[in-house]
């Protein structure tokens, strides 16, 4: 499944590239982890890694969610985060996750370590609103004041992925993982302070959507390893 797929790129990505996870042993080292899930394909995306990450047992990892969500006050949900909260549930715990609106923004503004956020994804042309901008500038604070890291999935959230500029809040992150093709967006000179260092994952949807005519520029960027390091 492409969701799986994908999960597992940014699991990778935070456990082998990233130095985030120790090498071995039980250790004080080991960075909390604070995965922020939009209502989208990035926030099931945030769910499932988070899940993935529980599930190998790393070592000493402290592993938190927060949802833009609320699957207890009546909404309904997309069917993928409908599935990947009770999954979540049933192997991380019921107990380590919150809705935003009942304890999480405090949850994230108070983050020592590393912040792995799904908010939003592309097409932003309007800037962030309601609980979308609320976890923006959460993040946002936890990183300014209290020191926090932040991992952007796929985009920055806030960020156009054509223009590389953001109508309004945006996700300033210390590292962005690129899923499937490289956005254009990300490569402008406005997108850096957004951006930070930029990686990029090979998942089956890239090779899947675009077709045989951009398959050998896949095979040739990521012919070292399904991720890499743009800069």
């Amino acid at each position: 499944r492409i969701l799986e797929s994908v999960a597992t790129r940014i699991a990778d990505t935070i456990h082998y590239h990233l130095g985030l996870i120790p090498p071995s042993s039980p250790s004080e080292d080991a960075t909390p982890l604070l995965f922020v899930a939009g209502k989208g394909n990035n926030g099931a995306n945030a769910i499932a890694c988070a899940r993935i990450l529980h599930m190998r047992a790393v070592f000493g990892q402290k592993i938190r969610l927060v949802t833009l969500v609320d699957d207890e006050d009546g909404s309904i949900l997309r069917p993928n985060m409908s599935e990947q909260l009770e999954l979540f549930d049933a192997l991380v715990g019921r107990d380590k996750r919150m809705a935003i609106n009942k304890g999480g923004e405090a949850l994230i503004r108070e983050w020592k370590g590393v912040i792995v956020e799904g908010v939003l994804g592309t097409g932003i042309s309007d800037p962030p609103r309601g609980l979308s901008l609320t976890a923006i500038t959460a993040c946002n604070a936890a990183s300014a004041e209290g020191g926090a890291r932040i991992l952007a999935i796929d985009l920055p959230s806030g960020l156009n992925h054509v223009t590389g500029e953001a109508p309004g809040e945006c996700i300033r992150a210390t590292w962005t993982l690129n899923l499937h093709m490289l956005k254009e967006g990300q490569l402008e000179e406005t997108a850096a302070p957004y951006v930070g260092e930029l990686w990029s994952a090979e998942t089956a949807l890239g090779f899947n959507t675009f077709g045989d005519d951009l398959t050998p520029k896949f095979v040739a960027f990521y012919k070292d390893g399904p991720i890499q390091r743009v800069w």
